[in-house]
């Protein structure tokens, strides 16, 4: 006979209700379901893109489905607007339980072609302005005295080459895994856990960008090679819930490849 009592305790603890959860990235793709997916649950979401109107339509529809969420408008490469961020999630919301870190920069170049502008473009948004969610984010769970939890983004692509004309692309990712390992460490004093995923292809507005501003070419390219092809946002959102949630506490400073075995193959 099952004991329903203990299913539904271990059913609650891949939830995040009640959690408040900054999502960056939140405006389309993986971030987008990922707020819709947490707001579900019962999280109170906040949104942070650049993209502002993108950022209010993610918002506008968790709050018809009776969610709650703001939208912010931010420039992640800015501390002081990171900062300025988090302090309305801290007066609107609470101070942040949970941090995800959806949003990048996906701007494609050969390598012998890249440009100091385009390098650091692409730092400024996908390493940089983890670092910078990461620190504002910490703070407030150690001030909070609550504990926490960050997933943080990187891809298939920071450990193995897929793509070409991808160079920058792979070393922005690859620091945001060496920040998610360091953080991990460092505040695990604080009961804060810090994990990431790594996506292989994903069926995103961002992906078709790629795939028709250059030469789309690459060990990840090749017939077969993606065995179950590419995922839907979802797949990766429901990743990302279980590295939130207390159903994985015991996880800490990890890299989960969610990739539909690219880097097994």
């Amino acid at each position: 006979m099952i004991d329903t009592k203990r299913a539904d305790e271990a059913l609650a603890a891949f939830g995040v209700d009640g959690k408040v959860t900054a999502i960056t990235g939140g405006a389309s793709g993986i971030g987008r379901t990922t707020a819709r997916l947490f707001a579900d649950t019962g999280a109170r979401v906040a949104i942070l893109d650049l993209n502002e109107p993108g950022a209010e339509e993610t918002a506008d529809a968790i709050r018809a489905a009776g969610g709650e969420a703001i939208a912010i408008r931010c420039d992640l490469g800015s501390e002081e607007e990171v900062i300025a961020a988090f302090d309305r999630i801290a007066a609107e919301l609470g101070p942040a339980d949970v941090l995800v870190n959806c949003a990048a920069y996906r701007g494609k170049a050969e390598f012998m072609d890249v440009t100091q502008q385009q390098w650091d473009d692409m730092f400024a948004i996908t390493t940089r302005g983890t670092f910078y969610t990461m620190r504002v984010a910490i703070r407030q769970m150690i001030d909070a005295g609550r504990g926490g939890t960050i997933v943080n983004i990187s891809s298939v692509c920071a450990q193995h080459c897929s793509i070409f004309a991808n160079a920058h692309y792979d070393a922005a990712k690859a620091g945001v895994e060496a920040l998610t390992r360091a953080a991990a460490v460092e505040f695990a004093e604080h009961k804060i856990r810090v994990n990431c995923i790594a996506p292989g292809g994903v069926k995103t507005e961002g992906l078709s960008g790629i795939q028709s501003s250059i030469d789309f070419r690459g060990p990840a390219t090749q017939p077969g090679r993606m065995l179950w092809g590419y995922a839907e946002p979802i797949e990766l959102s429901r990743a990302i819930m279980f590295l939130a949630s207390p159903a994985s506490s015991y996880v800490t400073g990890h890299v989960m490849a969610v990739d539909g075995g690219f880097l097994a193959g």
